[in-house]
């Protein structure tokens, strides 16, 4: 549903345009029955060069594109640092580059081992073809998946 169109109430409402809110809500609006409302505090990455730029994403901290978080001083740590928690539809996948990477098939197949049904590279790489678009090389890699992934 366009956000043009008004609508009093709705099946579902996910409150967060982050990364996984945006993939609860288009996993939800996959059904054509239902209503479903994203609301997001920020604006839109789409075709702003301020968020997109993947070279310019430590500029994005105290822009209003980010949630502007400090984090508490720690007795062993750093006396200030920030948190960088984006304000912006696709949150931090937009905001700080979203690195992506296949666990490793050898960690899973020992989860399996350990009792996780379910949680094997057989089970799991299929899931990541089927999600990505990604550019990289390999016929393992998916090609038509609703998460664009780049090689930079």
């Amino acid at each position: 549903m366009s956000q043009e169109t008004p609508v009093d109430e709705f099946d579902y409402v996910v409150v967060g345009g982050g990364t996984a809110g945006a993939v609860v809500a288009a996993r939800l609006s996959e059904d054509p029955d239902v209503t479903v409302c994203l609301l997001e505090a920020g604006p839109s990455d789409v075709g702003d060069d301020n968020v997109l730029r993947l070279d310019r994403w430590m500029g994005l901290l105290e822009s209003g594109y980010d949630w502007d978080y400090p984090v508490e001083p720690q007795v062993e740590g750093n006396s200030y640092m920030r948190h960088a928690r984006a304000k912006v539809l696709g949150g931090c996948s937009s905001h700080n580059s979203c690195i992506a990477f296949w666990a490793p098939a050898e960690d899973l197949d020992e989860w399996a081992a350990l009792g996780c049904t379910g949680w094997s590279a057989a089970d799991c790489f299929p899931l990541y073809q089927r999600l990505e678009s990604n550019d990289a090389p390999g016929d393992h890699h998916g090609r038509s998946g609703p998460v664009t992934l780049r090689t930079v």
